[in-house]
């Protein structure tokens, strides 16, 4: 047997004996935790959790130039759909602190961060449109490479970090009401419409 096909066996062997060990320290580690969300991440599953962020950008779209330029109309435009699509997991102001975010594992990043804000708009782009495997960050956007929506929430992400208090108010009217919310809501309506929100039979 020549030297090459030796080295290509252990290689193969090698390869083999690494994915084995792989698979036993995930299935001791689930054993161990369990698979409970609440269990903070150890240093493996957070080298995964980076590697999947860093799969996720396509190289072609990491390198692309933000087709929308940054104007107050834009701004405007994307406060709105972050505060609508984003803000559940991420909050208003970005930082990730949200009943939906604090659950979440591993937990959205702040995007207000150098982690984030170091990243070009190529890859910002990339990450929103395609999203992130192995965590809570889906895919949005259409398909393509300009998806002006998603590039307009590029540069709201930019302007996270000076986000003003007025302006995380104002994203409150543009944020999800949830079921309890509305029937809270529905519920006053009627109170101011004169209409009882009592059971029948328990009216007197």
């Amino acid at each position: 047997m020549s030297s090459r096909w030796r080295f290509s066996l252990w290689s193969f062997l090698a390869g083999i004996l690494a994915a084995v060990a792989l698979v036993l320290t995930v299935a001791g580690m689930c054993l161990r935790d369990g698979f409970s969300a609440r269990q903070k991440d150890g240093a493996f599953e957070t080298a995964l959790a980076r590697f999947a962020l860093r799969s996720s950008v396509s190289a072609h779209q990491g390198r692309l130039i933000n087709p929308v330029s940054l104007s107050a109309e834009v701004i405007a435009a994307a406060r709105d759909h972050f505060a609508d699509h984003c803000a559940s997991c991420h909050a208003n102001n970005g930082s990730g602190h949200t009943m939906y975010g604090d659950g979440l594992n591993p937990p959205p990043p702040d995007l207000r961060l150098e982690s984030t804000q170091s990243k070009s708009d190529g890859e910002l782009y990339s990450i929103i449109q395609n999203g992130v495997r192995m965590s809570g960050m889906p895919a949005f956007g259409t398909p393509g490479e300009h998806d002006l929506e998603t590039w307009q929430l590029v540069q709201f992400v930019r302007h996270l970090p000076s986000l003003t208090p007025e302006e995380a108010r104002a994203m409150q009217q543009a944020n999800p009401i949830t079921p309890s919310e509305l029937r809270e809501q529905q519920e006053e309506d009627q109170f101011l419409q004169g209409i009882s929100t009592q059971p029948k039979g328990l009216t007197k």
